[in-house]
């Protein structure tokens, strides 16, 4: 009876522990998700501030456009961010409910877009890029709320804290 109780109890165990563990790498992409969804907040709330401290020293244009540095550029980002939201009525929580959210490895989004980066847009492992522009099935046109090359960034992890580091030309 005793070795009949030890191997439920075993059984028991090996199922509840079958949940995949988090890698590095999910603990990232939640990260890199998290911050992507505040700058996306931030543009609901018009926050210039926030958004141009977000972003990288040297920022990659996806575009081929080159690389800029963010030093001078404050009006330039403060007016792209309040543009970002063209319907100023809608919120946060209605972007969520219209639009899908996603957030790609380097690969995923050569793969998805079959797009290809320029040569001088290095990237690294840790790089992941939101793309939040795409509405949701049954949405249309008319749905359409957003800028949405504000919704295209490359995120990555600099001296530990999270920055834009490339954007959509």
């Amino acid at each position: 009876m005793k070795k009949l109780y030890i191997i439920i109890i075993l059984v028991l165990g090996a199922c509840t522990s079958s949940k995949k563990a988090i890698t590095k790498e999910d603990s990232l992409k939640m990260e890199a998700k998290k911050f992507s969804l505040d700058i996306v907040k931030a543009y609901f709330a018009q926050d210039c501030d926030y958004v141009f401290n977000a972003l990288s020293d040297e920022i990659l244009v996806m575009d081929g456009d080159g690389i800029f540095k963010k030093k001078g550029k404050e009006k330039k980002s403060c007016r792209s961010t309040k543009n970002a939201i063209k319907d100023k009525q809608k919120t946060f929580k209605d972007y969520l409910k219209t639009y899908k959210v996603l957030l790609l490895t380097k690969e995923e989004l050569l793969k998805k877009f079959k797009a290809k980066l320029p040569a001088y847009y290095i990237t690294k492992s840790s790089d992941y890029f939101f793309i939040g522009w795409e509405l949701k099935e049954g949405k249309t046109k008319a749905d359409n709320f957003i800028w949405d090359d504000m919704f295209v960034f490359m995120a990555r992890k600099e001296n530990g804290i999270w920055k834009i580091k490339g954007i959509s030309g």
